[in-house]
């Protein structure tokens, strides 16, 4: 009887009347023909279990898909997708899940279930992003074991639940807690996926990292995670970020043994693969930039602070600021809103920017295309990388060439001529 009222608070309320119905007759056989289906598990209509995952494709391509994207997914090719990783579901300190929150809801929502069912129809795996972006929260939660077991209990079961197929971890612990945490951390890994591969074979379990988290020590223990979980997905963005003073693309493929960055994505690659096996590392790029004000368009300019002044009136004094401010911009934005009055290309950080005035002010972005990405693809496919990713899908709404690319770079006719 708990399994029925459990399978019952799951659905919609627009689909209660015939989900009764069904469990009314399902009652009747079973007092007249003496079945006993109050231990079989009745499943949701929102849940969809399958077979385990079996898609041809040779390499990994892994797109998050941000609960605000949900309706901006219909040019996605599932084809070449072979994880769908919905963002997310935030993990409290106590281990319990954010019910409250808009990712958790709309991971609940028809909507979601709609995308699920559209990429398992393609063969494409499904998996839930359990986040956690507070420093302190991270600490209490790996502190208490307790809320550890709390945590991995209600993860999975939320994923098997909703019948889908694994759990991406994404806990973005700001600066180095020391190696006690980043061996508890581990150490959740190695737990959760032990029982998320009990309670669902044939799961993955795979953990978002910094892309500098060999070079810069952070929570991530790259080796001991990659023997932990089935996949590391290296964030290979935000080297730049709308905080920067210095204008540098999000993502620049060289530039560090040059001397002109500071990082790039070659770089920490090689980092990883000194830790790592290259066959479980994903390398995750971006589908945005960051749209800075500049005083004049270039590479490796200074962002324009803006300015202020004081003036008088009525014997008063005031303050008066122009601050222009920089700002994240997806490639589908980029591409439909901006006339560039002038363009250039990176040929070190090898990222392609265009640049447009507005109010006056000079406003450029480094922005990765179709030349860009190809480069860093056959990057990955030169290190033997076990695939390629994105942040993210709907970032590109309505646009098609990045996904003809990827297609031409790791789609289903590759993996059959490979095989």
């Amino acid at each position: 009887m708990t399994k029925i009222f459990s399978a019952l608070r799951q659905i919609k309320k627009d689909k209660a009347s015939s989900f009764l119905l069904t469990i009314s007759l399902l009652i009747i056989l079973s007092v007249v023909f003496g079945m006993n289906i109050l231990d079989t598990q009745i499943i949701s209509p929102l849940a969809n279990k399958k077979a385990p995952i079996t898609k041809a494709n040779e390499y990994e391509v892994f797109g998050f898909a941000p609960y605000w994207t949900i309706n901006k997914l219909d040019n996605v090719d599932y084809n070449v997708l072979t994880t769908l990783s919905y963002f997310g579901v935030p993990i409290n300190s106590d281990g319990t899940l954010d019910k409250s929150n808009v990712g958790y809801q709309t991971f609940e929502s028809d909507k979601a279930t709609d995308v699920f069912n559209k990429a398992h129809s393609y063969g494409t795996r499904v998996v839930l992003t359990i986040t956690q972006m507070d420093n302190d929260s991270i600490k209490n939660l790996l502190d208490d074991k307790k809320a550890q077991e709390k945590a991995i209990k209600n993860s999975i079961n939320l994923v098997d639940a909703r019948g889908i197929d694994g759990i991406n971890v994404d806990f973005e612990y700001v600066g180095d807690p020391g190696n006690e945490y980043r061996k508890k951390f581990t150490s959740f890994v190695g737990k959760l996926k032990n029982e998320l591969n009990n309670k669902i074979p044939g799961s993955k379990l795979s953990v978002s990292v910094y892309a500098s988290s060999v070079k810069l020590p952070k929570i991530y223990d790259i080796k001991g995670l990659s023997q932990n979980s089935d996949e590391i997905f290296m964030m290979a963005y935000d080297f730049a970020t709308s905080g920067s003073d210095t204008v540098i693309p999000t993502a620049p493929l060289y530039g560090y043994k040059e001397g002109k960055y500071w990082y790039d994505v070659s770089t920490a690659v090689d980092d990883f693969l000194t830790q790592m096996p290259a066959k479980k590392l994903v390398l995750g790029l971006p589908w945005y930039g960051y749209n800075y004000p500049v005083s004049e368009p270039g590479i490796k300019v200074a962002k324009y602070q803006g300015y202020s002044y004081y003036y008088w009136y009525n014997r008063r004094r005031y303050l008066a600021q122009f601050l222009p401010t920089a700002n994240a911009q997806t490639y589908q934005n980029a591409e439909d809103s901006i006339t560039a009055e002038k363009e250039g290309w990176d040929d070190v950080g090898k990222v392609g920017w265009k640049a447009y005035q507005e109010d006056g002010i000079w406003r450029m972005i480094f922005l990765d295309d179709t030349k860009s990405l190809k480069l860093k693809y056959d990057f990955a496919k030169n290190k033997n990388l076990g695939g390629v990713g994105m942040w993210a899908l709907g970032f590109d709404s309505g646009k098609t060439e990045l996904w003809s690319l990827l297609s031409d770079e790791f789609g289903l006719e590759l993996a059959k001529a490979v095989n």
